[in-house]
């Protein structure tokens, strides 16, 4: 019994065994087999380096609140070498992601300088060598990226200057870029692979983005190929909600000098404002970055992301979202504006295809500011190429960066300076006598224009009447009595020859006088103050410095800071942060007589010969001086017009230059247009939202 007893436990036993042993073989099966690769990828798990993350740009709006630049959500595609393997399997990677960007017909980041096909040749006139010439003729030459780099990988057997099919091949060799691989598929993936170096070796010190911009079709394709080290990304992109405003509102795109910005905080895979509002509102707009914490598997897969926490402050380091500024543009001023200049410059002479007009308040606040020809901010990086290259310059920006003289334009200036300083008064007449007869020798006489073309005189006028007529002889004698210093120092006040304080770059420009001629290295004569006094020599100024010389002027002597900045609103839209307050810069001691007499010879001259028919049917009174400002080595004068309205009430300001065409009068319907608009249509435009109905 006793033995029956012990072959019945050893049974029991031995099943208890085997049960043990079949649950720790399945345990393993499990472990090894079914979830192996899962938890092999645990176990090979490694923390990625932390990421900056750029915070969403704040908004553009326009003075009354419409939206001009915003945010929308798009993927990019970067480039993560260091977990592509050798240069066999990243190759092979970098070959498959090409394919897919050829059929899904997206383009990508390739600034490689060679022909994109065979024979090879280079796309730049000067591949190994910038060269750049200041304005004193001095040249200066630096190596460009791919010098650089050459110079950095030491290829053997290649020369400083190679050819770009000598340095097509060796870089086919240093990239280990297999033989069987066709011309066109090798210079796709060298084009690549140099973006690639140029930062490894830190050449170039701009984040390398392969593709930006693309859509989800894109996307889930890339996704399903499982491409090893191609990282997907969800970004913002700026939006425009407007097709006009170009210049003033810029672009955004990669960091060109890290150096000014790796103490504010950048990462080189920031993007930054370029030009317009988006440079000069940076600070505002950029917002605060943040930090996140990606967890990677060996193999490259995600496998967490966090927001970094400080250590030292507990504090989330989500990204902060930039602030929204308000501009002082209407833009549906700026797009009248930019209509009329399309509508009106073509065909105003044979030669005329280019201008700019600039709208000012009265206290230096930009309503709108118009280049012609222009372009769309949607069409700036599709269309860089073409517009770069075209003749005529739609990138440049005239109206706050071209340089033109004033012609009569200035000579409402001359008059405020004259009767300010007591050399003439509002009743005396001085008398147009065709020559002026200041000096003996004939051959040194300027003449009136009047006399030039028709050999008649304006006879007596005064001040008034010698706007209106743009008397000659009138301002070469009042510009005698002046001086040029005198001169000079009235248009320093008036804000004319030097930049006007707005935020966006601008040009400084010049006043003809002894400093400008010596800065030429030319001799200064008595003579050329006569000229001076017309707004003709070595003069130049800007659309803008003219528009807000006008609102000095009329506005009674008060010369403010030019600016673009309105508002600053939170980043939800529910505090206002700042508000823009006028700067005085100067004041010109205007009498209210003085005033009146100028104002009354510009409107006298917008009402009579072929001004008066364009403003006849103005909805309000304008005050307006012409300038036919003639161009060394050019036919066709520019025309140039200045404007104010209402007449007894100024509320605005308006400066066009049409280069190459003729005279002032001929722009007059330009600026008719705006006024029309400006007076008419503004009570039919959105109303400007309530403060608190920002909000969206």
């Amino acid at each position: 019994m006793d033995q029956k007893h012990f072959r019945r436990r050893s049974r029991v036993l031995l099943f208890l065994l085997l049960a043990v042993i079949t649950t720790y073989t399945w345990i393993l099966f499990r472990l090894q087999v079914v979830n192996g690769g899962y938890y092999l990828e645990q176990s090979t798990r490694k923390i990625a380096n932390t990421e900056t993350v750029q915070a969403a740009r704040g908004d553009i709006l326009d003075r009354n609140g419409r939206v001009l630049v915003t945010n929308r959500a798009t993927y990019q595609v970067t480039l993560d070498e260091k977990l592509m393997g050798d240069d066999q399997k990243r190759n092979a990677t970098l070959l498959s992601l090409l394919d897919i960007c050829r059929e899904q017909g997206v383009s990508w980041t390739d600034t490689f300088p060679v022909s994109q096909s065979a024979p090879f040749s280079y796309t730049s006139e000067s591949p190994f060598e910038n060269v750049s010439v200041a304005e004193d003729g001095t040249e200066t030459r630096s190596s460009t990226l791919l010098t650089k780099l050459l110079r950095s990988l030491k290829l053997k057997g290649l020369s400083e200057t190679p050819t770009a099919s000598e340095l097509m091949e060796a870089l086919r060799t240093y990239f280990g870029v297999d033989p069987s691989v066709s011309g066109r598929d090798a210079r796709a993936l060298v084009g690549v692979l140099y973006e690639l170096t140029l930062r490894s070796r830190d050449v170039s010190r701009t984040s390398y983005i392969f593709t930006r911009d693309v859509d989800i079709d894109f996307i889930t394709v890339v996704k399903e190929h499982k491409l090893t080290g191609v990282k997907v990304e969800t970004v913002t992109v700026r939006q425009y909600n407007t097709k006009y405003a170009a210049h003033l509102l810029g672009q955004v795109g990669a960091i060109q000098n890290f150096d000014a910005y790796k103490d504010k905080g950048y990462s080189l895979s920031d993007t930054v404002g370029i030009g317009g509002a988006e440079a000069a509102f940076e600070d505002l707009l950029r917002g605060t970055s943040g930090v996140k914490d990606v967890e990677l598997s060996q193999s490259g897969r995600v496998v967490s992301e966090s927001w970094h926490v400080d250590e030292e402050t507990g504090e989330v380091q989500a990204p902060q979202p930039g602030n929204n500024v308000m501009l002082t543009i209407d833009i549906s001023l700026q797009e009248a504006v930019e209509e009329a200049l399309a509508r009106h410059i073509p065909g105003m002479t044979a030669d005329s295809e280019k201008g700019a007009c600039v709208v000012m308040d009265m206290t230096g606040g930009v309503l709108a500011s118009a280049t012609y020809p222009t372009y769309a901010p949607t069409e700036y990086r599709a269309q860089y190429n073409t517009l770069a290259s075209d003749p005529a310059q739609p990138l440049f920006n005239r109206a706050l960066q071209g340089l033109y003289a004033p012609g009569s334009t200035f000579k409402p200036l001359v008059a405020a300076a004259g009767l300010t300083e007591g050399v003439i008064t509002t009743k005396e007449k001085i008398q147009d006598t065709g020559r002026y007869l200041h000096y003996d020798r004939i051959q040194d006489q300027p003449m009136c224009w009047i006399y030039r073309d028709t050999r008649q005189t304006h006879g007596y006028e005064n001040v008034a009447e010698a706007i209106r007529d743009s008397c000659n002889i009138y301002f070469f004698e009042t510009g005698l009595r002046l001086g040029i210093a005198q001169i000079n120092d009235y248009a320093d006040l008036f804000g004319l020859g030097k930049q006007t304080g707005l935020e966006l770059y601008e040009e400084t420009g010049q006043i003809a006088g002894p400093e400008t001629s010596a800065k030429y290295k030319q001799t200064w004569y008595e003579g050329e103050t006569m000229y001076a006094a017309i707004g003709q020599g070595s003069t130049q100024v800007t659309p803008l410095q003219l528009c807000n010389y006008v609102a000095t002027l009329v506005n009674g002597g008060t010369n403010y800071t030019a600016h673009l900045l309105k508002t600053v609103k939170s980043n939800d839209f529910t505090q206002g942060l700042e508000e823009y307050e006028p700067q005085a810069r100067n004041q010109v001691e205007l009498e209210d007589a003085h005033l009146a007499a100028i104002k009354d010879g510009m409107r006298m001259a917008a009402t009579t010969g072929t001004m008066g028919q364009h403003f006849s049917n103005s909805p309000v009174a304008v005050g307006a001086k012409t300038g036919s400002a003639q161009v060394t080595g050019q036919a066709t004068a520019n025309a140039v017009l200045i404007v104010f309205a209402p007449y007894e009430n100024p509320e605005i300001a308006i400066a066009t230059v049409v280069e190459k065409g003729g005279s002032g009068s001929r722009v007059a319907a330009i600026a008719a247009d705006i006024v029309e608009y400006y007076f008419s249509a503004r009570d039919a435009m959105d109303a400007p939202p309530a403060e608190n109905t920002l909000i969206r």
